[in-house]
């Protein structure tokens, strides 16, 4: 009775091997597609950024660089191909593969030298702020990544804007370190687009459907978009009733844009419970720092804060809500455009309403709902400040690791300079502190010494 037992067994834990071998397979072959689809991942994020950033420098920048080379660029980062790195840097790869992880994983080294390169009035500096978000912390795809850039913006906005003689001018300005690093964080975030999303969607989708006329608020413009039927209803130009006319479609306009805005600022009050919390964190910490700045007020600080919500955040998304997928199925003609523009400086206006010396605009503005907009602050800066950025509530890819950085090679050397200026700069204010420090004890008093009788010749330089 034994024999066959023990043959039963055998062949039992034979299956059950083979069953284990099988599945380990499977599991690998699983881990290999994971892998390649996240490279996949990285690089099509890597290239949409590319032509983000491309886009933005050819819409705000179009001075500097011309159509014609925006598409060229554009048509390059299309036909982008990834090599390894090896193959261009040779055995170096292992070295620039170590300063890359040893920065990555220094937040306060990474704000150091963005805030040292602007100081230095270095050139580059916009693209290496690119290169850090896009490369060095590969788009904020993995949570780790986010985490670290997080810290990154917590420093620049001690090391930047806390010791910046106007930080507020600096903010709203939008071309320090830390308005460039928060705008492509913003964007890219996906808690950011379903928030953008759940706030603008329906006041937009209401606005292009019931207005058709310019909500011009400028009675010298008033008449520059009508046409010419339209104008004659006003009035011989000059006339007195011209002037009534004028003013009464400026009441009117102002009327429609102050109930367009409210129920706007409604739509942000009854969805800031899907608020992101990075964006929560990063303000919270603003608010926190700079009210220990003596020479701000805290209305001033609130007032800041405001500007990077609106100004930064959600202001762009209203102007060009199909950049940011608000809006996907409805045309924006240029009527919608022009009253998104009026709408978007509005809700800026309410921001710096306080330093508006304008009569006419304070009256406008007081028809807002400011305190809607003072109670979503509230909730967004309220709460306790924690040093440590949050972590995301559903992180589909946990426990899946970066081991690649996507940099093409005049990017990564642009960042290895700025990385060097920064040092030497460190050094030279290292060497002057130290230069002038005493060695020894007999150095210690005999610079003590010196100061004494120094003092000591002043004073009775002044008594004599």
């Amino acid at each position: 009775m034994v024999k066959p037992d023990v043959h039963t067994l055998a062949h039992h834990l034979k299956q059950e091997r083979l069953y284990v071998m099988s599945e380990k397979q499977l599991i690998q072959r699983l881990n290999n597609d994971v892998l390649k689809t996240a490279e996949r991942l990285y690089r099509a994020a890597w290239i949409a950024k590319q032509q983000r950033i491309n886009l933005d420098r050819l819409i705000l920048t179009s001075a500097e660089a011309s159509p014609a080379e925006c598409c060229q660029h554009a048509k390059m980062l299309e036909d982008t191909q990834f090599v390894d790195g090896y193959k261009t840097l040779g055995f170096q790869e292992t070295i620039y593969g170590e300063f890359l992880a040893r920065l990555r994983e220094n937040p306060r080294l990474v704000a150091s030298c963005l805030v040292a390169g602007e100081r230095l009035n270095q050139e580059p500096t916009q693209g290496v702020i690119h290169t850090v978000f896009t490369a060095l912390y590969g788009n904020c795809i993995m949570q780790e990544d986010e985490s670290y850039l997080l810290q990154v913006l917590r420093y620049l906005i001690e090391f930047e804007l806390k010791e910046s003689d106007n930080p507020r001018r600096l903010l709203r300005r939008g071309t320090c370190a830390f308005s460039i690093l928060f705008k492509l964080f913003s964007e890219g975030l996906y808690s950011a687009k379903l928030f953008l999303t759940a706030t603008l969607h329906e006041p937009i989708m209401q606005l292009l459907v019931e207005d058709e006329d310019h909500l011009e608020t400028d009675p010298a413009k008033v008449v520059e978009g009508l046409t010419p039927a339209q104008r004659e209803r006003f009035g011989e130009k000059g006339s007195e009733g011209y002037k009534q006319r004028v003013q009464a479609a400026v009441e009117a306009n102002e009327a429609k844009l102050v109930a367009l805005v409210n129920k706007f600022i409604g739509y942000l009050k009854q969805n800031t419970y899907c608020f992101p919390h990075s964006l929560r964190w990063i303000v919270s910490q603003m608010y926190k720092t700079l009210s220990c700045v003596e020479s701000l007020e805290v209305g001033e600080v609130r007032t800041m804060c405001t500007d990077l919500l609106l100004t930064c955040f959600i202001c762009p998304a209203i102007v060009n809500p199909e950049q940011y997928g608000i809006i996907s199925d409805a045309p924006i003609n240029e009527v919608a455009r022009f009253n998104l523009m009026q709408v978007g400086q509005l809700l800026q206006k309410l921001a710096m309403a306080d330093d508006d010396a304008d009569p006419r605009r304070k009256s406008t503005m007081s028809k807002f709902d400011k305190v809607c907009v003072a109670a979503f602050l509230d909730v967004v800066i309220g709460g306790r400040a924690v040093e440590t950025p949050p972590m995301s509530a559903m992180n589909l890819l946990e426990g899946l690791s970066r081991t690649a950085v996507y940099v093409t090679h005049n990017q990564l050397l642009a960042l290895v300079r700025t990385t060097q200026d920064t040092l030497e700069l460190l050094i030279n204010k290292l060497f002057y502190l130290l230069h002038n420090c005493p060695q020894t004890l007999e150095e210690a008093i005999k610079q003590e010494e010196k100061c004494l009788a120094k003092n000591l010749s002043l004073m009775y330089d002044g008594l004599f």
